[in-house]
This record gives structure tokens, C-alpha cells and sequence, in this order.
């Protein structure tokens, strides 16, 4: 009669250990880590993409929040948000970096719709300034009509 065998190890929760001489199956393809001479170098960033994206939202997010008031400094944004972005198009397109190609079309666009939108907001805010200050029942002195000028136009 053979000894007895003892029993299985507690596994607290996991299972139970296979019977020896099984052989587990190969993992499918893509899993694993990959082999030591396998290493692959890090791929360049691509920082004026992101850079030219960020600028072209917030020169959007600034129209839409000052309901056109900060148009100056959304023109700024903008352009250089149209500028950044081309130049991260630009790197990708060269093969200097396959990164954030999306994002700097996605930048560039919305950079051209932010400066657009500062450019009516600013020709709106003028044609405003011009027909209050043709108005009649407008009554401000020129010292106050600089100020409200400046005040607008940011200076």
C-alpha cells in the first residue's frame, strides 16, 4: 500500500497549485515582455504639437469666457497656436517623430477658428465703440472716451 499523501497546501483565495507535470499553455502573441536585445530607443516627443493645440484652445476658451473682451490676447493665442501646431505637423511629416500628428491637425484647425473669432470679436467691439460714440444720448467726455478705449483695447 502506498504511503499516504499529505494534503494540498492552503492557497487562501487563489487556486489550487496544478498537479506536477502539467505544463501551462504559451501565452498568445503580443503578451510578455520582449526580449532584452530586442530594446527599441525612446521616439522623440513632439512638444510644439501639444504646445500648438493648447494655445488654439485656450485662444478659443479666452473668446468664449470673456464673451469677446480679451480678443487681443486671443489673437496672440491663436497665431501661435497655428504656428506651433504647423511646425509639430511638420516634424511628423519629416520623420522626425510619428507622435501627436492628430493633435497638431486638431491645433492647427482650431487655431484658425480662434483667430477668426478674434477677428469679428474685435471688429465687433470697435463697430461698438464707433456708434456709441456717434451717439447722441451717449454723453462721455473725451478724457473718459480714452479710457474706455484703452480699457478694450488693452493698453
Amino acid at each position: 500500500m502506498p504511503p499516504p499523501q499529505p494534503p494540498p497546501p492552503q492557497t487562501y483565495g487563489y487556486p489550487p497549485p496544478p498537479p506536477q507535470g502539467y505544463a501551462y499553455p504559451p501565452p498568445p502573441p503580443g503578451y510578455g515582455y520582449p526580449a532584452p536585445w530586442a530594446y527599441q530607443p525612446p521616439v522623440p516627443d513632439n512638444g510644439q504639437a501639444v504646445a500648438g493645440f493648447v494655445f488654439s484652445l485656450v485662444a478659443v476658451g479666452l473668446l468664449v469666457i470673456s464673451f469677446g473682451l480679451s480678443t487681443i490676447v486671443s489673437l496672440g493665442c491663436a497665431i501661435t497656436g497655428i504656428i506651433l501646431s504647423r511646425n509639430g505637423k511638420r516634424k511628423v511629416d519629416s520623420g522626425e517623430t510619428p507622435k501627436h500628428r492628430g493633435l497638431a491637425q486638431a491645433g492647427f484647425i482650431i487655431g484658425w477658428v480662434g483667430l477668426g473669432l478674434s477677428i469679428l470679436a474685435t471688429g465687433g467691439w470697435i463697430l461698438a465703440l464707433v456708434l456709441s460714440a456717434n451717439d447722441e444720448s451717449f454723453n462721455l467726455d473725451p478724457d473718459q472716451t480714452r479710457e474706455v478705449v484703452a480699457l478694450v483695447v488693452g493698453g
